[in-house]
């Protein structure tokens, strides 16, 4: 993917100020400048479309606006009428139905009284980008109630009222008859008609005579039930002349129906067939968008990322899930680079956080990355990728979807640190890095499950670190703060697992400097879990993780102020373990773990 422009650069630093209210937007803009921003402005908010209303001098220039995000009602959709517009692509419309009902069928938008009403006198000649994506509920009727197709016909009168389309959108649109009229948009370049079957097995004729169609869209956008629409676009022997690009996703296109379009197609360049019978189809003429092979996948994903098309690209990432998973040992060495590399791309690149779920799921459960191969191949790869899929992770914006993803990113680290053993070395800060996020997961988040896992990764992790890195983890305060945390919690129902996290606390404490020691005092909770944890093993014979305990709070006692060490030390369980432990084994602050 080409590194943006300093134009596309300025643009989000712009919209992003602009948003945050950093920079008064208080200056007019030209029309590549208005059209740009305002694009950024709605990705950060779709309420910026009150900008229209508010900011109408310096956006006056808005030739192009994108309104699928956002949700208008009749005032803010009336306003457009003070904007030369040139491309337009409606949202959430169902607060107008009231306002431009159907004349058959009042729970419906008229769309073309909505489109004259909307756009003044330049824009309805000028437009050439007209999109309804995904406005099922207020478009399912278009034809609906008419005896006879005429003039009053609701898609012949949209395409007579703007000749001049050369992009239309009309996908989800049900009840639509036929395309009767659509050939008088004689310009016409791009048809987008995602689910829409036409009830007519001849309303696709008119096809043909659109010499300028070059892009053709009848794909399905849904997982379940899509629409059945390609068998009757060939049955109805459309020959489209100029067709050069052609997507049928998703839909139930066989491989000899496939090769029958492209051989009546003779200037179809790309076919895009995801998720289809397809899958494995290779015509050695066209460039063919499917599953079989690692490159194929990697085109897939970028078509489905650059336009938006999530369902697509969450199909593509099972299919290299499921690839990795099973059919990995088929694959050479270019083809796993190639797999690693559209992992990543979707993981930087994809803005819809299913589809980056999916990615980081795929890291942490296809069999592939548990492999020898895997770690031996990809060694210098591994830290970066790692790193990849925390952040990606810690930038996820749902928390139910951030929540889901959690149990893989820590599944990954897992992997990482299962895989050590002496001799096998992973690079300098890999560990490092395993432990510190580890710890952070399990401080930030509210509902922490799987203690044993944490517990395994940390105690691995820590067993085959170098002296430095161990010399470091010693007054890493987010790492010492997770085993705090983590001991709190496995005390309640795992003794044995608890034992082990306070002995490596306690080996880490005993090396760590006065200010760490001052840091983690001054959290306040950690000395008052401590107190509590000797409370609720003061009842059981676990001298080991008593001894622990009582060795922290000594370790402490040496930083705490006047009154922390009156809270600490005035408890009658405290004490009397002091004496106990007085008695047994005498204590002191050079206390070594057996």
């Amino acid at each position: 993917m080409s590194p943006p422009t300093l134009f596309q650069l300025a643009v989000k630093s712009l919209a992003q100020g602009i948003h945050e209210g950093k920079i008064p937007f208080d200056f007019n803009l030209d029309t590549k400048s208005s059209n740009a921003v305002f694009r950024e402005l709605l990705k950060w908010d779709p309420k910026h479309f009150e900008k229209l209303k508010t900011h109408r001098n310096q956006l006056s220039k808005l030739t192009e606006l994108d309104l699928r995000k956002c949700e208008i009602d009749k005032e803010g959709v009336l306003n457009l009428k003070n904007f030369k517009l040139h491309s337009l692509e409606f949202g959430i419309l169902y607060r107008l139905k009231t306002k431009f009902p159907h004349a058959m069928n009042p729970n419906r938008i008229d769309i073309v009284c909505l489109l004259e009403t909307v756009l003044n006198i330049n824009s309805q000649k000028m437009i050439v980008h007209l999109g309804f994506h995904d406005m099922e509920e207020c478009m399912n009727g278009w034809e609906e109630n008419y005896k006879e197709f005429n003039e009053q016909c609701h898609f012949s009168k949209l395409c007579n009222s703007f000749p001049n389309l050369r992009i239309l959108d009309i996908s989800y649109a049900n009840g639509l008859s036929t395309l009767k009229g659509i050939k008088n948009i004689k310009s016409l370049q791009k048809l987008v008609m995602r689910d829409v079957r036409l009830d007519d097995r001849d309303g696709y004729k008119e096809l043909s005579e659109l010499k300028n169609l070059r892009v053709l869209d009848v794909s399905s956008g849904r997982r379940r039930n899509p629409i059945v629409g390609f068998r009757s676009l060939l049955e109805s022997k459309v020959r489209i002349e100029n067709l050069e690009f052609l997507d049928c996703s998703m839909t139930y296109v066989q491989e000899h129906e496939l090769r029958e379009f492209v051989e009546h197609h003779k200037a179809l360049k790309t076919v895009v067939a995801i998720s289809t019978a397809c899958d494995n189809l290779s015509i050695p003429t066209i460039d063919l968008l499917n599953f079989v092979s690692p490159t194929s996948f990697g085109k897939c994903l970028k078509y489905a990322i650059t336009n938006e098309r999530d369902n697509l690209a969450v199909k593509c990432m099972k299919g290299i899930s499921a690839t990795l998973n099973t059919n990995y040992e088929q694959l050479n060495e270019s083809e796993i680079s190639e797999f690693l590399k559209i992992l990543c791309y979707v993981l930087r690149e994809a803005k819809d956080e299913e589809t980056k779920h999916e990615a980081i799921s795929c890291f942490a459960s296809s069999d592939f990355f548990g492999t020898e191969r895997f770690f031996s191949s990809c060694s210098l790869e591994i830290p970066g990728i790692v790193e990849l899929v925390f952040k990606t992770w810690d930038n996820l914006k749902r928390p139910n979807r951030k929540f889901v993803a959690h149990r893989c990113v820590v599944s990954l680290f897992q992997r990482i640190v299962n895989f050590l053993r002496f001799g096998r070395i992973l690079q300098n800060g890999l560990l490092s890095f395993i432990m510190d996020k580890t710890s952070s997961m399990y401080i930030t988040e509210t509902f922490t499950p799987y203690g044993d896992l944490y517990k395994d990764i940390l105690m691995r992790a820590n067993r085959f670190m170098s002296v430095d890195q161990y010399a470091a983890m010693c007054n890493n305060t987010t790492v010492i703060e997770g085993l705090f945390k983590l001991s709190h919690n496995l005390i309640q129902w795992n003794l044995s697992s608890h034992q082990q996290i306070m002995k490596l606390i306690v080996s880490y404490m005993n090396q760590a400097s006065e200010d760490t020691l001052k840091f983690l005092v001054s959290n306040g909770q950690i000395v008052e879990n401590c107190i509590e944890q000797i409370m609720m093993i003061s009842q059981f014979p676990t001298k080991d993780s008593q001894n622990h305990l009582l060795h922290l709070l000594l370790v402490f006692s040496s930083v705490m102020s006047d009154e922390q060490l009156k809270k600490c030390y005035g408890g009658e369980t405290v004490f009397s373990l002091l004496l106990i432990q007085h008695v047994e084994k005498p204590m002191s602050t050079n206390f070594q773990i057996n």
